[in-house]
């Protein structure tokens, strides 16, 4: 990556206010979008060259966020303006903390070595701190910019899941002995598509109800976080550590 600035948007305010917020933040993150497509962290995940060990730190970190994004979606749940939106996060909240870390566990369990207790104690990267950093700071304003910075993690692995999908499939026998099928299915798989697609009614939902002013942070939260989704994926070949103090000579 270049650079982490992120551009900002030439939409007049006349055209966002009658676009729904999904279609126009989408279009916001366009060029991020095919960057996460074509990193080499998921070029190497689809055709399954992706070394075990960076795929081991990718997943363990994951672990680790998921451990706070469930928290911060319970919190949106709380905030919820109505009982559909209020249980939908709280069973999300529930899903990403009991049955994806599921999945993280039983990987890093037979192909790491790590036990459960290793996995739950895994130490934030500082990757990973500064993702978590941002939703609970976003979790910390409205339930509109809670939900728009809550977005990027359904939509964008639903996206990659998708393409994931697809580049796997052009494999010679398909998903059938990729070392990461699991994963991709998991990500890949109709529930998960449709729970993306509710997550996308709660930010149309939510912002339909804001100012202009509060329509901006949505959509500053949602692309932040759509940053965070691609460093995210970037630390699993450079699996950043935190630093140390140099030793004076």
């Amino acid at each position: 990556m270049t650079s982490s600035v992120v551009p900002v948007s030439t939409e007049s305010p006349a055209d966002a206010a009658v676009r729904p917020f999904t279609e126009e933040a989408w279009d916001r993150i366009a060029g991020w979008r095919d960057a996460v497509e074509h990193m080499p962290f998921i070029v190497a995940l689809a055709d399954g060259s992706l070394p075990a060990g960076s795929f081991a730190f990718y997943l363990a970190q994951d672990a680790a966020y998921l451990r706070e994004y469930s928290r911060i979606m319970a919190r949106a749940a709380q905030a919820a303006p109505d009982p559909a939106a209020q249980g939908f996060l709280a069973r999300s909240s529930v899903t990403a903390l009991e049955v994806e870390t599921v999945l993280h566990r039983d990987w890093l369990g037979a192909h790491a070595g790590l036990a459960a207790g290793d996995v739950a104690a895994v130490e934030p990267s500082p990757v990973t701190a500064a993702y978590t950093g941002h939703l609970h700071a976003a979790a910390s304003g409205s339930y509109a910019e809670t939900v728009a910075a809550l977005l990027p993690c359904f939509w964008l692995y639903a996206h990659v899941g998708s393409v994931l999908v697809d580049l796997a499939g052009r494999r010679p026998g398909g998903l059938a002995g990729h070392p990461y099928a699991a994963w991709i299915g998991t990500y890949g798989d109709e529930a998960f598509q449709e729970s993306t697609r509710q997550a996308r009614r709660l930010a149309d939902d939510a912002a339909r109800w804001v100012s202009p002013d509060e329509r901006g942070r949505m959509l500053r939260a949602f692309e932040i976080s759509s940053v965070h989704e691609y460093l995210f994926f970037e630390q699993g070949l450079t699996a950043p550590t935190w630093p140390t103090p140099p030793v004076r000579a």
